[in-house]
């Protein structure tokens, strides 16, 4: 095979949670000490803590972690923990070929054998792919929880991964038990826990990626107090359907928050060390519920970095001087709608990233709380679509951190009931009858986009005119304005969405 057909083969992949209202809300807000906002750089992190009010137990046996079999995560440099139980192992994922590898040392390249190691990487790609949940399993979660984080932003900019969150209650779900369970089964839109548990692990898998080119590492872990018994086969489903790791040890003790700081630092590649440093368990925690993701992908066509330029951005909070990046995209889709205008950048290997500019007059808001872009988001096609144009696309460089307390947010989604220790069942994890609730879940995000590409996840919102323009002529896309921005997977699955109205 010739140089020219491999590479026309690789372009050819398809990349498609009176007494109880308030003594509990006080016991929430003690506990909220346990832990604090992490401004995640290039990941998502999600943080449930199910604690233990003003209750006190004495310490009770628990497995002794050191007499565990211990498997090191592959794929990323192990943090030594004196606290782990059991570490998930990851799947061991193919790496693209590399043409130096198939090269003497003469400089001949062997491009049958050549040929043959991408032959069996593209399968491997494709057979991820064919196993992804379907978009009617996961794109109601993503609707319905896209509507409700972003119904007030307040003009900040926000970012939230609909996938960190949804695998996050996955797990809790397995946690709980009874009318607990159902409200999170109704939320995620699945019949069973057997059902969810099947959604979640084709989710893991067909996101999971790490192949040299693209990186999107899903990481999760359970964080047990040393002072309960825990349910054995529960913390096995975690760990054979989630990748979930286990850890045991005294809640609020220095030494059990550094070794979750140094979890967390290791499962987002260091860029979380100073944020991390934050986090402390409350000694009232009886387990914590941790999920990370972190995704790296560089642009298909980069940004010529000789081009990129300071100019204005009109954020919310005032005009801003800024470095915008530019670049020509020749034979781009183009889409347009009844209030906006849009087009998307490709990654490496499969994904994208929508830029989405509303009309003059609209909001990145309103685009999503009025259903206008669902089409986009649900990995569909708007009503309006120009092929074969030239896209003169304008940039900003942006480096967007949020941070959003879900809570509220997921009450008032009818998850409910791990709320409030006279309703929360947790009786799938704790092998003993313990009053405990769910004190927070917390969301934070940093995505980054320069001429190479994002590192992270996220929506970035273009700035464009929504006006139809005829097939064939050139455009002008300017993100100079407020925007929204949406990362998706191979498989069209909705990673990331972001609004950016302020460019910092």
């Amino acid at each position: 095979m010739k140089p020219e057909d491999i590479i026309d083969a690789m372009n050819s992949i398809d990349n498609n949670a009176v007494f109880e209202a308030q003594e509990m809300r006080k016991q929430k807000k003690k506990g909220k000490s346990w832990i604090k906002w992490v401004a995640v750089a290039a990941c998502f992190c999600l943080v449930i803590g199910a604690v233990l009010g003003h209750f006190h137990f004495k310490p009770s046996n628990v497995t002794d972690p050191t007499t565990q079999p211990s498997t090191l995560i592959q794929n990323i440099p192990p943090v030594k923990n004196p606290f782990a139980i059991s570490n998930a192992v990851y799947p061991d994922m193919l790496k693209i070929p590399s043409e130096a590898d198939f090269t003497d040392e003469n400089g001949n390249v062997d491009w049958v054998a050549y040929s043959d190691a991408f032959s069996i990487w593209s399968k491997e790609c494709n057979a991820r792919k064919n196993n992804s949940v379907s978009a009617a399993n996961y794109s109601n979660f993503f609707n319905t929880t896209t509507k409700k984080f972003f119904a007030d932003t307040k003009g900040e900019n926000l970012v939230y991964s609909p996938v960190n969150v949804y695998l996050a209650l996955c797990m809790l779900a397995e946690s709980t038990g009874g009318q607990s369970r159902q409200q999170i089964l109704d939320l995620l839109g699945a019949g069973s826990v057997e059902e969810l548990r099947s959604n979640a692990n084709k989710l893991w898998m067909s996101n999971y990626a790490n192949d040299g080119v693209k990186t999107n590492i899903l990481a999760n872990s359970v964080w047990l107090s040393d002072s309960l018994k825990y349910n054995k086969p529960t913390l096995d489903i975690l760990a054979n359907n989630y990748y979930a790791s286990s850890f045991s040890g005294a809640m609020g003790s220095p030494d059990y928050t550094k070794a979750l700081q140094n979890w967390l630092n290791e499962q987002t590649g260091g860029l979380l060390e100073e944020q991390s440093g934050a986090i402390e368990l409350s000694p009232d925690t009886l387990f914590s519920l941790a999920s990370t993701v972190y995704f790296n992908g560089r642009w298909e066509s980069e940004f010529p970095e000789h081009l990129t330029k300071a100019d204005t951005f009109h954020a919310v909070k005032g005009s801003q001087t800024i470095d915008f990046m530019y670049q020509r995209l020749d034979g781009k889709p183009f889409y347009t709608d009844d209030n906006y205008s849009a087009t998307y950048l490709d990654f490496q290997n499969g994904g994208k990233m929508w830029l989405i500019l509303p009309d003059a007059g609209n909001s990145p808001e309103s685009l999503i709380q009025n259903g206008s872009i669902n089409s986009i988001l649900n990995g569909s096609t708007p009503k309006n679509k120009q092929n074969n144009v030239l896209i003169n696309v304008f940039m900003p460089k942006f480096d967007v951190v949020s941070s959003i307390n879900l809570n509220e947010y997921i009450e008032a989604l009818g998850v409910k009931d791990v709320f409030y220790s006279t309703k929360a069942d947790f009786s799938p994890i704790l092998a003993e009858s313990r009053p405990a609730y769910v004190s927070e879940i917390n969301h934070s995000a940093r995505v980054t986009v320069d001429e190479k590409g994002c590192t992270a996840a996220a929506f970035t919102v273009i700035a464009a005119e929504g006006v139809m323009v005829p097939e064939g002529q050139e455009i002008y896309f300017r993100l100079d304005r407020p925007f929204l921005f949406v990362i998706t997977s191979d498989d069209s699955t909705p990673l990331f969405v972001g609004v950016v109205n302020n460019v910092e």
